[in-house]
């Protein structure tokens, strides 16, 4: 018995209430690595950056039936920019092997919006495919995730290419001319991507300016997890979201709201309602290590959030 899967016209994905438009583009980052465990021979020489940034500027036409690279201009759009403030430069890393950057396109988007630049992380044969401004496509490759060892040398090449980005994004942004601030950077991700930005934070100690990194849903890996005087001295609070699984925080919080009963991993809370939660608390949270704004949603428990629970670095349930 088969069943057919219902085709879908292009549709906006959600309204964003804040104060820009968003544009997207791609640049290559050019990097050798001898030890990629997924590549010809171990070795790959770049990496994929989608890049997502703010724009006064409204889209023209009807919402397009795809988000794969070939929908997205390969340079940013000058006129738009050029009287801008810099924006805050956010490094995302996506999860492993799920799709690449463009399926957070949801949160990217809102962050954006807010005036972030907003850079993502592809690796090549990493994530199920992955297309280059030069038209270049390639395509990820199987990996046993029980395989301890080789789950950890893929999770190696994340820091890796974090590190890599934060070095070139100083030339990046004079290629681009794009008014984006180079001088301080907040790092985030989510399963394999949230791991890694914890430990760009300790191997790139002192390093970059980097003011801030939030893990979205994933456990500890590499140097973090062997070392719990590093896990203490690293976040102040985790926030714990009732009524979800691993991949409510992907892709699959949006199709679960627009095909109901499919089966994606996910767990029984409102789609939207989640897509809200990771939104706002991601923003306030850049908001606060980035812009020094106030965000008492981050600290204790507030009316209309009542899935959220809050333990302090102590792993202690922190109340209103």
């Amino acid at each position: 018995m088969t069943r057919e899967r219902q085709k879908y016209d292009a549709v906006e994905l959600l309204y964003l209430a804040s104060p820009y438009y968003v544009r997207a583009t791609r640049h290559a980052i050019r990097y050798y690595n001898g030890d990629d465990v997924l590549a010809s021979k171990n070795i790959s020489t770049a990496f994929l950056a989608p890049i997502f940034y703010p724009t006064k500027k409204a889209p023209k036409g009807k919402p397009k039936p795809s988000l794969n690279p070939e929908t997205t201009s390969p340079f940013l759009c000058q006129d738009d920019l050029k009287e801008a403030t810099p924006f805050p430069a956010l490094l995302y890393g996506p999860g492993g092997p799920d799709p690449p950057t463009e399926g957070s396109t949801i949160l990217l988007s809102e962050l954006a919006s807010y005036d972030y630049a907003v850079v993502g992380l592809d690796h090549p044969f990493e994530q199920p495919f992955l297309q280059f401004p030069t038209g270049t496509a390639v395509y990820g490759i199987g990996f046993d995730g029980n395989i301890i060892d080789v789950v950890g040398a893929i999770y190696n090449t994340r820091p890796v290419g974090n590190a890599a980005v934060l070095q070139q994004f100083p030339d990046l942004v004079c290629i681009l001319n794009a008014p984006f601030n180079a001088d301080l950077f907040g790092l985030f991700g989510y399963s394999f991507g949230g791991g890694a930005t914890l430990g760009t934070m300790l191997d790139e100690e002192g390093k970059f300016n980097l003011a801030a990194a939030l893990n979205i849903y994933d456990p500890f890996w590499g140097r973090v997890i062997g070392n719990s005087s590093d896990q203490t001295g690293l976040y102040f609070r985790k926030i714990l979201v009732n009524g979800l699984l691993h991949h409510d925080f992907s892709y699959a919080a949006f199709w679960k709201t627009v095909e109901t009963g499919v089966s994606l991993s996910v767990g029984d809370i409102d789609g939207l309602q989640r897509i809200n939660i990771t939104n706002t608390l991601v923003r306030k949270f850049f908001d606060h290590t980035l812009l020094g704004r106030q965000e008492g949603l981050l600290y204790q428990p507030s009316a209309g959030w009542l899935e959220l629970t809050y333990l302090n670095r102590n792993g202690l349930k922190v109340t209103a």
